[in-house]
């Protein structure tokens, strides 16, 4: 049996406790990214139901296509009365600075009227989002009739 001289033994010990160290700094990086997005789905949801559509478009690069389009039809809905929000995450890839998500996300639109029905919504919401200026911000939402008003009167 040869022997292994002590330096040697501390070397590759030291070089396998970096990697290691480098590889959980990566680890917890990934995992407070992830939670910091799924943080800004969780928000939008609650906004919802606080019937705040400021604070759900907060959200929101106000520069991506279809923004216009997006503040209408959540204006709208939330004009109609009560709504019920939830979003899970069921794919969350990307980095850093770049995110693809996908959200079951589920709504129930309760009309000011208390002889409307309550209108359920439930959908794979896909969306992309990028880190500007230190906050995640949605840049592309599918489908953008998700949160669109509700014709109640067609029920």
């Amino acid at each position: 049996m040869r022997a292994i001289a002590p330096d040697a033994v501390r070397g590759r010990c030291s070089s396998l406790l970096t990697a290691l160290l480098l590889l959980f700094s990566c680890a917890l990086l990934l995992a407070d990214v992830h939670r910091d997005v799924l943080h800004v789905f969780g928000s939008m949801s609650n906004a919802l139901m606080a019937g705040s559509a400021a604070q759900f478009l907060d959200a929101f690069d106000r520069n991506m296509p279809d923004y216009e389009r997006i503040r209408s039809n959540v204006t709208g809905l939330l004009e109609q009365g009560q709504i019920a929000s939830s979003a899970q995450a069921v794919r969350d890839e990307g980095d850093e600075q770049h995110r693809s998500v996908d959200l079951d996300w589920y709504l129930e639109i309760h009309g000011s009227d208390s002889a409307a029905p309550v209108v359920r919504r439930r959908e794979t919401v896909h969306c992309r989002l990028e880190k500007l200026k230190k906050h995640w911000r949605i840049v592309a939402l599918d489908p953008v009739s998700f949160f669109a008003p509700q014709n109640l009167n067609s029920q």
